[in-house]
């Protein structure tokens, strides 16, 4: 956010999850609602909180006993009004900048509301198939953690994990899209993020399935 706001970005773009994995959920939805000019949209985490998840395995989220716990966990951490923020969220956005039309979600959908199909690193003709629904000209999304800019008769924009480093330990990334005469480009931004602090507090909580989130999620 710091490197953000010295480039004097006019809105702040969130592809969901701002719930998840980290140590403070109550902290973090309670900073970003104090993000000015933030458009934001719910996550697959917001999405177990507001609609449910399940309580038993094996289930079709393929989450197994210990991530229901630790969601549970991290449900029990948010405030009243926290809750309500994450509500007022939508799954998608869509606005026009300079002419250019720009929809922003966390991830593909399928048509009973999963979040399903996504593709791992895909290519072109896979983003196409995953978005076909979509039919704005910048498409910017997230979930699966992983950089990936497209750029074809589309323009499809993921700037990788901000929270969730996993192999990249030790860098928090976005990127800063620039919209002029018409024109797009988007500029990743790679920031120095102290993951070894982050999991010396997940130590310090050791709330539930922290073996298995700091390996997967922050490169341990």
């Amino acid at each position: 956010m710091e490197r953000l706001n010295q480039v004097r970005c006019d809105k702040i773009i969130c592809c969901g999850d701002i719930i998840g994995i980290g140590p403070y959920p109550e902290e973090t939805v309670q900073y970003m609602m104090q993000v000015p000019g933030l458009i934001a949209v719910r996550g697959n985490h917001e999405k177990y909180l507001l609609e449910g998840m399940p309580n038993e395995y094996p289930n079709e989220e393929d989450m197994s006993s210990g991530e229901m716990e630790h969601h549970k966990w991290e449900h029990s951490q948010l405030s009243a009004e926290s809750v309500a923020f994450l509500r007022s969220l939508p799954y998608r956005i869509d606005f026009v900048s300079d002419g250019i039309s720009i929809s922003v979600m966390h991830s593909c959908m399928d048509k009973d509301g999963h979040f399903s199909g996504s593709r791992k690193d895909p290519s072109e003709s896979d983003l196409l198939t995953m978005f076909a629904e979509v039919n704005s000209d910048i498409i910017i999304y997230g979930h699966d953690h992983i950089r990936n800019i497209c750029k074809g008769n589309k323009t499809y924009i993921n700037v990788g994990s901000l929270g969730c480093p996993s192999r990249n330990r030790n860098i928090a990334q976005a990127g800063v899209l620039k919209i002029e005469n018409g024109n797009a480009a988007i500029e990743p931004i790679d920031v120095l993020y102290d993951a070894d602090e982050v999991v010396r507090q997940i130590d310090a909580i050791n709330y539930p399935e922290a073996d298995n989130i700091k390996r997967y999620f922050y490169g341990l």
